[in-house]
């Protein structure tokens, strides 16, 4: 709710005033938009990964012999600090675009 009610009919019709400063802020608003939830798409999908491969090692029913555990937790451990990385990154400059934008918003009055 952090562009109101209408906010994203507002975005999607000045995504169409190019040339404007609005127009270019409404592109560059919905394409960090997103691109973030592509990323916290990426994360969930990793994350429950991560989980199914845990599950694995505790599992009762397979022979713990036949699951390999060897840098389990290193590699998956490393991967999710990227993920998570990317999308705190992917989530402050879309703070960095909203913030711009509703400048933009005062400004003109619409």
């Amino acid at each position: 709710m952090a562009l109101g009610e209408d906010g994203y009919q507002r975005l999607v019709r000045q995504r169409h005033e190019r040339g404007t400063a609005l127009g270019e802020l409404a592109v560059l608003v919905l394409n960090t938009a997103a691109e973030a939830d592509r990323l916290h798409g990426k994360l969930r999908r990793h994350a429950a990964h991560a989980r199914d491969r845990l599950g694995d090692l505790f599992n009762p029913h397979l022979d713990p012999a036949f699951v390999s555990v060897t840098g389990l937790l290193q590699n998956t451990g490393h991967t999710t600090d990227l993920h998570a990385a990317r999308f705190a990154q992917q989530m402050n400059q879309l703070a960095l675009a909203l913030d711009s934008y509703q400048a933009a918003v005062r400004r003109t009055g619409r």
